[in-house]
């Protein structure tokens, strides 16, 4: 099986600065973006970069998640 090849995938929310350089995708998310669903706070948000790719069948996703997390709750996930 081959893996999935990152150019092809598709943005929803694009952050301005983005790269994809040895296999690996390396961007600056948008400051004070996030994704909320219907919070206890009563709001949903849903304006932060999200690169994604659409499949069928089973699979297996293999990642790994670095940042320079510097404020509280700051996270990033599949």
């Amino acid at each position: 099986m081959k893996a999935q090849n990152l150019e092809k995938m598709t943005w929803f929310n694009e952050p301005e600065q983005w790269v994809i350089k040895n296999n690996s995708l390396i961007m600056q998310v948008t400051p004070k973006s996030d994704y909320w669903r219907i919070s206890h706070y009563g709001f949903t948000v849903d304006d932060a970069p999200f690169y994604y790719g659409n499949y069928g069948g089973e699979f297996e996703a293999k990642v790994k998640l670095t940042g320079g997390y510097k404020d509280r709750f700051d996270q990033m996930g599949l």
